[in-house]
Order: structure tokens, then sequence, then C-alpha cells
């Protein structure tokens, strides 16, 4: 990737980014543990989460605020110690990431949540897991279907946020996944089609997720421009992005496009003075 270009991306962390990182890892101390101990605690947190959700199928009742409290605990220690886990000397994923990936961890923890009652306050809580995996993994998590197909079914049921948290987590997650495929242009495949995502009368979920706010004000609608236009930067080499955003979206008039660029350099501008 060219220098100017990696400088580019180097300036599009969201505002905010940075801070909520440095916090999420105060909150733990540093993993020290060899990668044996570290799956053995991930995979003793994963049983008592798995017993929790088994045992709630098998009962009409709702789930118990205690069983609640404890998958949240459970997954977020889960989450960070996949977060920690490098990659291996012989250049393989961490043994955490393949249990993840063939467990289908992350597809039973949605599928279980969206049984429960599935709050603005609960997709706030698994959007952030997301952000922390993004933002702090050491391993390649968005080349995982494994992880790709439950977020974007997470994402998919965000479309009409009422909650303005709901609304910045939402956004702030997008633009770091644009950042993402940006930086790595292999995944955008993966994103584009997507199986297991009810998408709308769309085929780039993201894309539609952050046209809604690309005329806001303040940050949340600095951040859904900047995610566009690396969207748009991306499709100058990808026909499939590219026939999408002429051909399939409402974003696609000529005076719209004009528009939209219009308002990003504007407000580009505007920072850089």
């Amino acid at each position: 990737m060219p220098v100017s270009r990696m400088s580019w991306l180097s300036k599009l962390n969201p505002r905010g980014v940075a801070t909520r990182a440095r916090r999420s890892v105060s909150q733990h101390s540093p993993v020290t543990a060899d990668p044996e101990t570290c799956l053995m605690v991930f995979k003793n947190h994963w049983t008592q989460v798995l017993w929790i959700l088994e045992k709630s199928e098998t009962r009409q009742s709702p789930v118990a605020a205690d069983d609640l409290t404890a998958v949240r605990n459970y997954t977020d220690q889960m989450m960070y110690l996949l977060a920690e886990e490098r990659t291996q000397e012989s250049g393989t994923i961490g043994p955490i990431l393949e249990f993840v990936v063939l467990e289908n961890v992350l597809h039973k923890l949605l599928v279980w949540h969206q049984k429960q009652d599935f709050s603005e306050e609960k997709k706030v809580e698994l959007l952030k897991l997301y952000e922390m995996l993004i933002i702090q993994s050491h391993q390649p998590m968005l080349k995982h279907k494994a992880i790709v197909v439950p977020l974007m079914r997470l994402l998919s049921t965000c479309s009409e946020p009422t909650s303005s948290i709901l609304e910045s987590n939402l956004v702030l997650l997008l633009n770091q996944l644009c950042v993402s495929m940006a930086r790595e242009p292999s995944i955008l495949e993966l994103f584009f089609h997507s199986p297991a995502t009810d998408q709308g009368p769309t085929n780039l979920l993201i894309f539609s997720l952050l046209v809604p706010f690309i005329h806001r004000d303040g940050v949340i609608g600095q951040q859904a421009r900047d995610a566009l236009l690396l969207i748009m930067a991306m499709s100058a080499s990808n026909h499939t992005i590219a026939t999408y955003i002429t051909d399939h979206s409402y974003f696609c008039p000529v005076s719209t496009f004009f528009q939209f660029v219009d308002t990003g350099l504007q407000h580009s501008y505007s920072s850089i003075a």
C-alpha cells in the first residue's frame, strides 16, 4: 500500500477510539500466561456459558438475572483472551481463535441473545465486544466467516436504531470495519457475500447502514463520511462494489454523490484549518 494512503488511513481512527481502547485494557491485567493455560481458561469459561445457554433452552421462564450477568462476565473475559492471543510461530492462527472458529462460539452467543430480551442495550454490549476485537486483536479476525457472519447478523438488527448510544456505537464500529477493509482489501468480498445476513434490498450492509448518518453533525457524521469515503476509494479497484454503488444503491444519483463528496471535503478542510 502506498505510503500516502497509509498516512491517510492512520488519520481515520475515529474520535474516542484510542481512549476507549485504553480504558478497555485498563479493566484487565495483561495476559502473561502461556497459550495452553489461556486456552484452558477460555474453554472453562465457554463450558460455563454453554451450560447456561443450554439450560435456558429447556426452560419456559425468563433467564435469571444472575445467569445473564454470568454470561456477560464470562463473555467479556473470553473476548479479551481472544483479542490478546497472537498468531503462532508457525504462522497459523492461535488455539483460542481456532476453537472459536470450530465451535462457532460467536454465532451461538448471538442466537442465544436474540432469543432473550434483545434490547438496544444488549446490542450495544455486543457491538463493543466486536469493536474491542477489531481494535485490539493481534490476529486477522475478519478473515474468518465464524467471526464475520455473526457480526453481520448483529449489524442487520441495528438498521433502525432509536437511541443515540446505539447510533454512536454502530457508526464507530462501521468506521473501524471500513478502515480494516481498506488496510486489508482481501476481506472485502467476505463482507459483501456474507450468506447469513438479512440485508434487505441491498448487498453491502455496511454501506446501507452508513448512508443515513452522512449528513449528521458532530463526530457521528464525520465517522460515517470517513467510512463511506473509504468505500468509495475501494470501489475504484473493485468492480463488484462499484457496480453495487452505481446500480443498486440510493446513493448514486450524480448530484447526491457530489453533494456527499463536497460535504466530506468541507469537514476535512475545516478540521485542518
